[in-house]
């Protein structure tokens, strides 16, 4: 589990240009705090419905339990008076009592058959996703591997008590040399205080960008098979911090025109070992904390459905060599910025990186480097979704962030490929891309095939 030309602000700048092309040609629409899809604001809404409904249900149950309960002891002439009329009264109640709960239970039922789940289930909920795979390339790399894969077997849990929450996330996934390996992906317990504000503590997504908010470890909500290269997660060759361990702190309000969402956060800072980036999710390998902000802005009425937003972190990053010593230090800057829209059958989404980074033990000076992506997808009926996606990164080699990163060089990448929604929560995707690594002479083609599905 565990790429060649420049990328400078001319192309740059041609990416963001049609990211605003791409968002102004297709109208727009209201937002939710994170960064999420119109299928998901949906489910949402239904699962709030079928709450209340279930709600009813439960009053309308113990409505009926108190009408057939045994009422106080009367006087005999009043019972023999009474008597007829009452009992034909609590008959007629009864009657109608259980008649609105049969049509609340049916519709209820309805629900949540739709949604594949029972709300009213009093047990802890377990969710998760599953995929398996296959693959094939035109010519060997080293390192990987042809052919039937098993993916990812993702857990992940959200009891919430009041207004304490939670999120356990855990992924168990098959390495290239075939071991199983069990990994904490997310573990972030919280308190809300308000609509304007949450704090989380444990380890969490780094909120940068658009795309590292919306698609966590399941495949099956990810619209294709593989992320953005430069989004990579840390254990999979990853070149950034996508996540952290430490304080973060969210919220949003809402304005006449859409919703605004914040994001402050801080942490141990990624360190590199061997090649690899490490998020430090035991402790910091040094006193300097990550530290970063994040605002996004997502719009209703006339723009519903776009999404804009910036992102920026600081942190000091030590390289290790195999045998834990410390080869260099550098003090990484980054700074993002996103578009995205999600209605009308289109998902696009456009992010921009820039990293100024300063070596402070090297005396090379400050390095600038550069990332970004436009994917694009558009629905065709109710179940294919053909998607296209452009990746592009100039990294500087006199850096040593990059340089002793494994796969810190720069890249081009084109991707193609092909969704078919068999269920809400089964998809099917075949996909190509085209990778050209500064590392390698030639480029590499690959064919990807996979099943994905969530529970």
């Amino acid at each position: 589990m565990n790429p060649a030309r420049s990328f400078g602000r001319p192309a740059f700048a041609g990416v963001a240009l049609a990211i605003a092309l791409a968002c102004a040609n297709v109208g727009a629409q209201p937002a939710p705090a994170e960064p999420t899809s119109a299928l998901e604001r949906k489910l949402e809404q239904s699962l709030r419905m079928i709450e209340a409904l279930s709600a009813r249900v439960d009053a309308l149950e113990k409505e009926l339990a108190l009408s057939r309960g045994q009422a106080p002891q009367q006087p005999a002439t009043a019972v023999s008076a009474a008597s007829a009329p009452s009992a034909a009264g609590a008959a007629a109640s009864d009657d109608t009592t259980a008649a609105r709960m049969s049509e609340l239970e049916k519709t209820v039922t309805q629900l949540t058959n739709s949604q594949g789940r029972d709300l009213r289930d009093p047990g802890l909920p377990l969710h998760g996703f599953a995929d398996v795979g296959w693959s094939q390339a035109n010519r060997a790399v080293a390192g990987r591997k042809s052919g039937f894969a098993l993916g990812s077997l993702d857990f992940y849990l959200t009891p919430e008590l009041g207004k304490v929450k939670t999120l356990v996330e855990l992924n168990v996934g098959v390495e290239g040399d075939g071991e199983t390996v069990v990994d904490l992906e997310r573990m972030q317990l919280g308190y809300a205080f308000s609509d304007q504000l949450t704090l989380w503590l444990g380890r969490f997504h780094t909120p940068i960008g658009y795309w590292n908010m919306a698609y966590h470890h399941g495949a099956q909500i990810q619209p294709s098979i593989l992320r953005p290269r430069l989004l990579d997660f840390e254990d999979d060759g990853g070149i950034l911090p996508v996540h952290t361990t430490g304080l973060w702190g969210t919220g949003s309000t809402r304005t006449s025109t859409g919703r605004l969402t914040y994001h402050v956060f801080g942490g141990n800072g990624t360190r590199l070992h061997a090649g690899e980036l490490d998020p430090n999710p035991a402790g910091d390998d040094n006193a300097s904390k990550l530290a970063g902000l994040a605002l996004g802005y997502r719009f209703s009425g006339g723009l519903e459905g776009l999404a804009l937003g910036v992102s920026g972190l600081r942190q000091v990053t030590a390289a290790y060599d195999a045998g834990d010593a410390l080869v260099a230090r550098t003090r990484v800057q980054l700074l993002g910025a996103y578009a995205a829209y999600d209605e009308d059958g289109w998902e696009l989404i456009g992010e921009a990186y820039r990293l100024g980074n300063s070596d402070l033990s090297g005396g090379t000076g400050r390095h600038t480097s550069s990332a970004g992506f436009l994917h694009v997808g558009r629905s065709l009926g109710e179940r294919w979704v053909p998607y296209a996606r452009f990746e592009k990164a100039s990294l500087d080699q006199a850096d040593s962030f990059f340089a002793l990163n494994a796969n810190g060089r720069s890249y081009e990448r084109h991707v193609l490929g092909v969704r078919f929604n068999a269920d809400p929560r089964a998809a099917l995707k075949l996909e190509w891309n085209r990778t050209k690594d500064q590392g390698l002479s030639l480029s590499v083609d690959q064919w990807r095939f996979q099943y994905a599905v969530a529970f």
